[in-house]
């Protein structure tokens, strides 16, 4: 028999998983979105994409048109939003796969062929919290920024998936 704090713990920590792979993967998808505008902008304001108009610009804009190609193609070595996306991608499929043994750890609480011992159940807990905090730390290491609008949004949707599923 489990007691109810680690009966607790165990569910918090499915929730805390299942908000991460939300977070993850909307950074991920806002650092592609970064990433691809900013090259079809390069693309758009690059010389031979204007090449057709460039005698109907007027000599005043055609400097500025070159130092924004060149200040776009300063932001896009220094943002380095191809290789945030990667990492939040490898953050998000990481955390997916913690939370299925989240939730797996929380079946075999109320399975009554397959009782788990407190022992047990806090061993496997401390391992899946120990491993969720070294995937979730490479964020740092990625430069990912942390984004509180992001955050709010999967914190909401990953309580109410939970909520449609344990309900």
């Amino acid at each position: 028999m489990v007691a109810e704090r680690t009966r607790t713990e165990v569910w918090q920590g499915l929730w805390d998983a299942r908000r991460m792979v939300r977070y993850y993967q909307a950074m991920c998808a806002q650092y592609q979105r970064r990433n691809r505008i900013t090259l079809w902008a390069l693309v758009l304001f690059g010389a031979s994409a204007l090449a057709p108009v460039w005698d109907r610009i007027p000599d005043v804009v055609q400097p500025v048109a070159g130092l924004l190609v060149a200040a776009m193609s300063l932001w896009i070595l220094f943002a380095e939003h191809a290789a945030k996306s990667a990492a939040a991608h490898s953050i998000a499929s990481q955390c997916e796969d913690l939370a299925r043994e989240w939730a797996a750890l929380f079946a075999r609480l109320d399975n009554p062929d397959e009782e788990a011992s407190e022992q047990e159940t806090r061993r496997a807990l401390d391992d899946l919290k120990r491993r969720l905090r070294d995937a979730t730390y490479r964020s740092g290491d990625a430069k990912l920024v942390d984004n509180e609008k992001i955050n709010k949004r999967a914190t909401a949707a990953a309580t109410e998936e939970l909520k449609a599923s344990y309900a």
